[in-house]
């Protein structure tokens, strides 16, 4: 990811200008902001923090855009798609809250025991949790064989397993 232009300064530095990386910014598994207790509901300030959405060198998460970033408390996964686009047979497009479109990962895709669909996003190392809407929209692709859920892409049934942990 490309450096902010205060990469440079080190968080010392910013105390002593009383200033910090630190909030209480915080993603729940809902996909929603909030700041502490107090939701963050304002459609174009939520889309660009969850285009902004980044992890640190450190593992950390960040809302970090061209000037600055500070950490973000992530609670379940850190990207959400709101929609799933396009026809089958061939592959789904993601919609992500923030806008972006990328196409579904379907060898990813699984499942958490309450059945909420979960694949990876950009590079593959992210995770993505399609909303309730998303899922339905992704509905046309999906089939039981064998007892089994799977998502049909171009004549191809990728199976759904389902993880206790899918993050």
């Amino acid at each position: 990811m490309e450096p902010t232009r205060s990469d440079h300064v080190s968080e010392a530095e910013l105390a002593k200008l009383g200033l910090s990386r630190e909030t209480e910014l915080r993603l729940d598994s809902a996909g929603r902001f909030f700041n502490g207790a107090q939701p963050i509901e304002h459609p174009g300030g939520c889309a660009a923090f969850a285009r902004w959405v980044a992890r640190t060198d450190s593992g950390r998460y960040a809302l970090r855009n061209d000037l600055h970033y500070v950490y973000l408390t992530v609670e379940g996964a850190p990207l959400h798609a709101a929609r799933v686009e396009g026809q089958p047979p061939g592959l789904p497009q993601l919609l992500l809250s923030g806008g972006e479109r990328e196409p579904l990962r379907v060898e990813s895709l699984r499942r958490d025991p309450e059945g909420v669909l979960y694949a990876a996003g950009r590079d593959g190392s992210w995770t993505v949790r399609l909303s309730p809407q998303a899922a339905l929209d992704l509905a046309p692709w999906l089939a039981e064989r064998e007892g089994e859920v799977v998502c049909e892409v171009d004549g191809v049934a990728w199976p759904i397993p389902e993880r206790e942990q899918p993050l």
